[in-house]
């Protein structure tokens, strides 16, 4: 009983520096939130112009062979605000590669699809980027979401045993601290 009296008597005592530092905490977890919101959307819409750009510069083949990160970076495919030095980035991923795999490798003849990875991506983007609503037309090319992780490996298809598109609740459990997310795109 004391102790609450203590603490009331503090809380009375120091109450303007009390709310003060309250709405100080407030406010930068809303900023914080806001700007990692922005960081997401920018990182899907960057996605979506690069899937494009890789379909036109392919359109006139008969599949994606040749494709890899390192093509996609000469051939300028890849949007410039993703692009420093040799490297793809993106505002919530250390790297992005581009390809067959995970890592960007060439794609062999007649693979008629294509990865766009996004590495080292925290839980809360990932979560955000992987239930981010696409257009219709922007979903018709994408084929398959795989979320990799130190504990697990998802693929979500349509129609598929985890099925796309993926929602809040599914994701909170496919998303860990340290994701690997690769888009597959036909």
């Amino acid at each position: 009983m004391i102790k609450l009296l203590k603490i009331r008597d503090f809380i009375l005592h120091y109450r303007k520096t009390f709310f003060l530092g309250l709405l100080l905490v407030i406010v930068c977890v809303y900023c914080f939130m806001v700007k990692s919101s922005k960081q997401v959307v920018l990182a899907q819409n960057d996605m979506i112009v690069l899937a494009e750009n890789i379909r036109k510069h392919y359109k006139k083949r008969p599949d994606y062979w040749g494709l890899s990160t390192q093509s996609a970076l000469d051939g300028n495919i890849v949007p410039k605000t993703m692009v420093n030095g040799d490297k793809i980035v993106s505002p919530i991923a250390k790297e992005v590669f581009i390809g067959g795999d995970d890592v960007g490798s060439m794609i062999m003849p007649g693979t008629r699809s294509f990865y766009i990875v996004y590495k080292d991506v925290s839980k809360k983007d990932c979560i955000d980027m992987v239930t981010y609503q696409m257009s219709e037309q922007n979903k018709l090319g994408l084929l398959s979401i795989d979320i990799k992780n130190k504990n697990n490996e998802f693929t979500f298809q349509w129609g598929g045993k985890y099925s796309l598109p993926i929602d809040k609740k599914t994701a909170t459990t496919a998303c860990q601290a340290k994701n690997t997310i690769l888009w597959n795109f036909e």
